[in-house]
């Protein structure tokens, strides 16, 4: 058999249909709401979590975020399965320069859904199953209604016996833009290895692309984030030097592919 006759599948498991596919092909679009803290990290801890093909100054961003988010082929999971369409995740990133030029790298990357597991692992992300928690807001709830000045919001990360990290801020003022803006395009390593003699690993640096990206409201204040780590994540190595600010945001992107930067990092690798 042909295996040109699964046409309709972008990931495992094939069929005819395709209707069973963990992932469905992009487009994807996006509707996030995070609350994030800029951080500078000591460098030389910083560096640690990196391939030696990257170096960082220790420049940081820290978030917990509320996903809500389809493929092109899905519209219909908003109504039909909304728990195929939300997630919860969390993530610690650092300013990284790759051949003289500044990206925001992933060393850490959390989720509670085994698809958008998938997805980032496609993409280069280096997702892993957690339970993270962050708080909510209702149009109708006293004190936790909107974001103004003085509100306190807060999450976490727990992934098997070990908090990863904590995060809270403060809110103090609106403002019209988010410290990433400075760290460049995303960097994200997509690591599949060979298990036979007749394969060859896939070892590709990528970036990934946004065809749209707009921001919503967004509200700067301060923060505090506890940095935690356990026997499989090595956060514990990341020490802090100043945290810069807390931020609460909304944002709106589409998603369809990634730029190839790179296919020889095996051999910087192994030297």
């Amino acid at each position: 058999m042909s295996l040109n006759n699964f046409n309709n599948e972008f990931s495992l498991p094939p069929t005819k249909s395709g209707r069973s596919q963990i992932v469905f092909p992009p487009p994807w679009y996006y509707g996030v709401t995070y609350i994030s803290a800029h951080i500078k990290f000591t460098r030389d801890s910083a560096e640690k979590l990196l391939p030696n093909f990257l170096t960082t100054d220790g420049e940081g961003w820290v978030y917990i975020a509320e996903f809500i988010s389809t493929s092109e082929s899905n519209w219909d999971y908003m109504y039909q399965d909304p728990d195929l369409v939300q997630y919860m995740e969390g993530a610690i990133g650092l300013k990284v320069n790759f051949e003289g030029k500044n990206y925001l790298y992933f060393p850490f990357m959390w989720v509670d859904k085994d698809w958008a597991l998938v997805r980032g692992w496609l993409d280069g992300y280096p997702k892993k199953i957690a339970k993270i928690a962050m708080t909510k807001l209702h149009p109708l709830l006293p004190k936790y209604n909107k974001p103004e000045p003085g509100l306190k919001m807060g999450g976490y990360v727990v992934r098997g016996g070990g908090v990863m990290f904590r995060l809270q801020i403060e809110l103090k003022e609106k403002v019209d833009s988010i410290p990433l803006r400075n760290f460049g395009p995303f960097l994200n390593i997509r690591r599949f290895a060979s298990r036979g003699e007749d394969e060859e690993d896939l070892y590709e640096i990528v970036s990934r692309v946004r065809d749209e990206s707009v921001l919503g409201e967004i509200w700067r204040g301060k923060a505090n984030v506890e940095i935690g780590g356990y026997v499989n994540d090595e956060i514990d190595l990341l020490k802090i030097e100043n945290v810069l600010g807390g931020y609460y945001y909304t944002t709106y992107f589409k998603v369809t592919k990634t730029q190839l930067l790179s296919k020889s990092i095996p051999a910087v690798v192994r030297s």
